[in-house]
C-alpha cells in the first residue's frame, strides 16, 4: 500500500465483519491517500490489479467520496493487465471500467 508521510497505518491488520465494512474502509482509506497525494504531489497514482479490490473501490463512487475525491487529479495504471481484448469478460480493465471509472465524474 501506498505510504505518504507518517506510519499510521504501517503493519496494522485490520479484520471486518462483512465485506461492506471493508469496502468502506477501503474506500476511507484510499480517499486520505488521495488527498494527502495530491496536498504533497498535486497528483494520486493507484495501480489496479484485478479480482475483488475493484469491486470492493464501489464505495468511492458515492457519498461522500463523490463530493471530496479529486478524480481528475488521479493517475490509475494496471498492475495485472490479462492479455485480452479490452472488452472482454477477463479484462480487469473492463471490470475497472464497468464497476468504477464509468460511475465517477468529475467536476473540474
Amino acid at each position: 500500500m501506498a505510504h505518504l508521510g507518517s506510519n499510521k497505518n504501517r503493519g496494522e491488520v485490520r479484520v471486518h465483519e462483512s465485506l461492506e465494512e471493508l469496502s468502506t474502509d477501503l474506500a476511507d482509506y484510499i480517499a486520505e491517500l488521495s488527498e494527502a497525494s495530491v496536498k504533497e504531489r498535486g497528483f494520486f497514482a493507484i495501480a489496479l490489479s484485478g479480482g475483488s479490490i475493484i469491486s470492493l473501490m464501489r464505495n468511492l463512487c458515492g457519498a461522500p467520496y463523490n463530493k471530496t475525491i479529486d478524480w481528475s487529479k488521479w493517475y490509475i495504471f494496471w498492475a495485472d493487465e490479462r492479455v485480452v481484448a479490452k472488452n472482454h469478460v477477463d479484462s480487469n480493465y473492463k471490470l475497472a471500467k464497468d464497476h468504477l471509472l464509468s460511475k465517477v465524474t468529475t467536476n473540474y
